[in-house]
């Protein structure tokens, strides 16, 4: 819980420093809520709780069952990777 809580601490703090930034700000939100969410559920049930379950077919593996805030906190990696290669890019564009 302190790490979670720490880690949304910090990424509050690094949207706030780089408001012009909306791709990076908007992964950080989403890691942010799907922390903080991941924390409401331990603090409140004792442990994150699963509760979206597919399957694709009977023959087929069992996909993992994840929550709300698992998938927030996926989503938001994903954009901060793709901001990453964004800035990536600009950088091997500019004139040295």
């Amino acid at each position: 819980l302190v790490f979670a809580l720490a880690a949304a601490v910090l990424c509050g703090a690094l949207i706030v420093r780089n408001p012009g930034k909306r791709l990076f700000s908007a992964g950080l939100a989403l890691l942010v809520g799907g922390a903080l969410g991941n924390v409401i559920d331990r603090m409140r049930f004792g442990c994150v709780v699963d509760y979206l379950d597919f399957y694709i077919l009977e023959r087929w593996p069992h996909w993992p069952a994840f929550n709300v805030a698992d998938s927030a906190i996926t989503i938001g990696a994903v954009l901060l990777i793709l901001d990453g290669f964004a800035h990536h890019e600009k950088r091997a564009r500019a004139p040295s």
